[in-house]
Formats: structure tokens, sequence, C-alpha cells
């Protein structure tokens, strides 16, 4: 990972597996999920994230991300990575603006609180009364403020909007077009979520990456014969 490039960028290089190794201790065999046949490169901009249930979209994130190594090849990344889990969790007790003081300061902070207004955000509710939607809320204001004047980005988000209202996604969609500039942002999605904004789509199907052109827009309709 090189944070100090001008343009964030992630390149899966041809030849790229993803999955998990074997373990002899436990006798587990390896598990080989998709395979890249062609250089994929993804630069600043939304790029959506598609695949069916079990084909590999969260190993995918987490192999960028360095969580877990790659099979074959290597995952190159321009930018400081965040990894966005939909089980990201913060202390039961701390309210959400305890939360953001704690982490940011001046910018990011207010960027924080701004943020948290417009999706409708209680911040004095301890975190460990919100609902699932409301704790995604937070991990999602956390990562953008965190991107916030902070450098290129690379921002994983790993089915970020599974609890939230349309409202709130509404919301979150309008704070990624307003700061777009200087993230590469990397949204893992179910194939049957509405239409989303996006440059360009990864989808894993037969084992295989593959990387489609999206003209704005992407929806399932326009998918669901390309994954399986």
């Amino acid at each position: 990972m090189n944070p100090t490039q001008s343009e964030p960028a992630v390149s899966l290089p041809k030849g790229l597996s993803i999955g998990y190794r074997g373990r002899k201790l436990t006798g587990s065999k390896e598990i080989r999920l998709a395979t890249n046949d062609e250089e994929i490169r993804l630069e600043t901009g939304r790029h959506l994230l598609l695949a069916r249930n079990g084909r590999g979209k969260t190993t995918l994130l987490k192999t960028v991300a360095q969580i877990i190594p790659a099979l074959d090849g290597k995952v190159e990344c321009d930018g400081l990575v965040q990894f966005v889990d939909e089980d990201l969790r913060f202390d039961a007790e701390l309210k959400p603006r305890q939360i953001f003081s704690a982490l940011f300061k001046n910018g990011q902070r207010q960027f924080a609180l701004e943020m948290a207004e417009r999706i409708e955000l209680d911040i004095e509710k301890p975190y460990g009364k919100l609902s699932k939607g409301n704790r995604q809320k937070v991990g999602l204001i956390v990562a953008e403020a965190r991107a916030y004047n902070n450098g290129p980005q690379v921002l994983l988000l790993d089915e970020p909007f599974s609890g939230l209202d349309f409202a709130a996604r509404e919301n979150v969609d309008a704070v990624w077009r307003e700061n777009q500039d200087n993230i590469v942002r990397i949204v893992c999605v179910h194939p049957d979520e509405p239409t989303l904004q996006a440059d360009s789509a990864v989808i894993i199907c037969d084992g295989e990456l593959k990387q489609l052109e999206v003209d704005g827009t992407l929806d399932w309709m326009n998918t669901r014969t390309s994954l399986n």
C-alpha cells in the first residue's frame, strides 16, 4: 500500500486468485473462490462488487485490505485502505458523539457531526441501544470522516446498506457523491439492491473476477444473467 500517491487506485493483477489456504494441522483443504484472467484497475470513483452468496465478495475485500493473503498474485493499493465491515462494533456505553470526539478533531469531527444529522443518527443515544441500522450509520460516518481531507483513500464497504431504510440510503449516497474526489470506493452490494450510481462493477461468476463497464447506473436486471 502506498498512501503517498496523488491519486488512489486498486490493481487486481492477471492471475490473482482469492480463497483460503489449506491447513495440514486441521486437515482443511484449499478453497479457491475466484481467479482474475485480466488485470482490473479501479481508480477514483465508485465500483460495485456483485456476486451471489458464497462466491467470494467479502473474501475479495479482505484480500484487498490484506486481512487475508491472496492464493496467487498480489493486490496493489495506492492510498490509505479502510475495510468497513457491517459487523463493526464500538463500546456499548459510548454515545456516537463521544465516539466521534475521541476519534476526530476539528474538520473531521465537524464532518462526522454534520453527516450524523443528515442521515438522522441520534448521537446522544448509547451505541449499545442503537438499532442495527443506526449502528451501521456510525461505522459509515467513521469511515467517511477518516477519509475527509486525508489524502488518497481506498474504502472497502461490505454490504453498507443492509440495515438502512430507503431515506438513509439516499442520504448516504448524497454524501458519497459530494465527497468523491481522491477516493476509490469498492461497494459490496446484494444483486437485488435498488439501482446505484457506479463507475464500474466487479462481478464474480463461474469462479472468475470480471469488470463490467457501467453507464452511470447498474441494476439487477442488467447483471443477473452474468451471475451464477
